[in-house]
């Protein structure tokens, strides 16, 4: 550790990573989509909580500007070259492997993936919103900081990606061959 006091505690530091790494990290991937990418990122995001807790204002909780980080180095991976060059190399490599194993769709089936299949499928705007809303389980003030937005923008967006996800969701369940009243309940 430096002298200058640059980094946090080392122990301080690991119990933050502790208690939120997993979320940080579910976080990061519903942006980015690619888990390898995502613990990167959730890496990169920890670097730089430790580097600049001194900047920490104590405005919002830590869990917020530790999201808030996150969102941030997502956004920036999203409109860098190498995420474009990853993007369209893996459209390449699925081109050519349209065949599902009898694993890949046992998985479909499952009702978180149809889920979270169904949140993949938002624009990034809302999709971020109801993950930090009902899997992070942040206010709506909390929500407003992490994206620098305003609290009634947060609403709109809650709202309109519930009515979107909804769409998808029934579209999904209805070409899958379930039932549409499993939506009853699911997100509202």
């Amino acid at each position: 550790m430096n002298s200058k006091k640059d980094f946090v505690d080392e122990q301080f530091l690991r119990e933050i990573m502790e208690l939120h790494g997993t979320a940080l990290l579910k976080l990061v991937y519903s942006y980015v989509k690619n888990w390898s990418s995502a613990e990167d990122i959730v890496q990169e995001t920890f670097i730089t909580f430790s580097q600049k807790y001194d900047q920490f204002e104590g405005k919002s909780t830590l869990k917020t500007w530790l999201f808030q980080i996150g969102v941030n180095k997502s956004k920036d991976f999203l409109r860098s070259p190498k995420n474009k060059l990853y993007q369209f190399t893996l459209g390449k490599i699925s081109a050519f492997s349209k065949e599902k194993g009898a694993e890949e769709r046992v998985i479909e089936k499952d009702d978180s993936y149809l889920i979270a299949n169904c949140l993949f499928k938002l624009p990034l705007n809302y999709r971020e919103v109801l993950n930090l809303f009902y899997y992070e389980e942040l206010s709506i003030k909390e929500i407003a900081e992490v994206l620098s937005i305003s609290e009634s923008n947060v609403k709109i967006r809650l709202s309109r990606g519930r009515e979107k996800f909804r769409h998808v969701y029934i579209k999904e369940v209805m070409e899958h061959g379930g039932k549409v009243d499993q939506i009853k309940g699911l997100i509202g």
